[in-house]
């Protein structure tokens, strides 16, 4: 036996409640992935970008008589977080665009904001992806920016790439979810 308490507004208006039609679903869906893809980014841009091994000099105190081995430095590597490299603001301003794109996509749901998704995910994820190839490449612009000799994409890198590549999910899915108002 199922008791059923009628909500103020069904007593008021004497109906049953509507629930969320499919394009409500799919556009929760789609905000919640866009919501993910821009804290991805932000936190992707604060994290190692990349990490550089920096060529060995020769040691100033390095005696030339007895150890040949001992006259270069030992090779060091340093992480570099987006910030650093110059790219990560990009990425933290695409980050928080999608968040907030998100947010009023939730609240006011027009195609303009998913739009708007849209392109900072794809202005993050070509930034990202153009960074993770140029990382190998010592003629790529990130290379001569940072002076890099030898260098491995961070784990920040692949995060802002990953949004990227979630933005465009989320926002082609919200795109699709939310049809034209009159």
């Amino acid at each position: 036996m199922n008791i059923r308490l009628p909500l103020v507004a069904e007593e008021a208006a004497g109906e049953e409640p509507v629930g969320l039609d499919f394009f409500d679903r799919a556009r929760r869906f789609a905000v919640a992935l866009l919501m993910l893809a821009g804290l991805a980014a932000i936190a992707g841009s604060s994290l190692d970008w990349v990490r550089i091994t920096e060529r060995p000099q020769i040691d100033p105190k390095a005696d030339f008589g007895s150890d040949q081995e001992a006259l270069e430095e030992p090779s060091r590597t340093r992480p570099f977080s987006g910030l650093e490299a110059g790219d990560g603001y990009w990425a933290l301003g695409g980050g928080i665009v999608i968040v907030i794109a998100a947010g009023l996509l939730l609240v006011r749901p027009r195609g303009r904001w998913a739009v708007l998704a849209f392109l900072a995910s794809l202005i993050i994820g070509a930034i990202a992806f153009a960074d993770y190839r140029g990382v190998g490449d010592i003629s790529s612009s990130i290379s001569r920016r940072m002076d890099i000799v030898a260098a491995r994409p961070g784990v920040g890198l692949t995060l802002v790439a990953a949004a990227g590549f979630l933005g465009i999910v989320g926002s082609a899915a919200a795109i699709a979810a939310t049809p034209p108002r009159d």
